[in-house]
């Protein structure tokens, strides 16, 4: 038994806009893990430069304390 015109019409639409659906749903999921492992890469990068920063104030800040200390 075949559809009339209407109901084949009500079909392709509601197919079309479940493939949209579809679509939009994958374009979605192909951002988010790009996007989140750039950022997680970004602020591991920022944190590393933090803490060799860090560390490199911490040896300035001992280097008089030990000249101190031979004297």
């Amino acid at each position: 038994m075949v559809p009339d015109p209407y109901t084949l019409e009500k079909m392709a639409l509601a197919h079309r806009q479940q493939l949209q659906r579809e679509a939009e749903h994958e374009q979605m999921l192909e951002v988010l893990p790009g996007h989140s492992s750039h950022w997680m890469r970004y602020e591991a990068a920022r944190l590393g430069t933090f803490l060799i920063a860090l560390g490199t104030r911490l040896r300035q800040l001992e280097q008089p304390r030990k000249m101190m200390a031979v004297d």
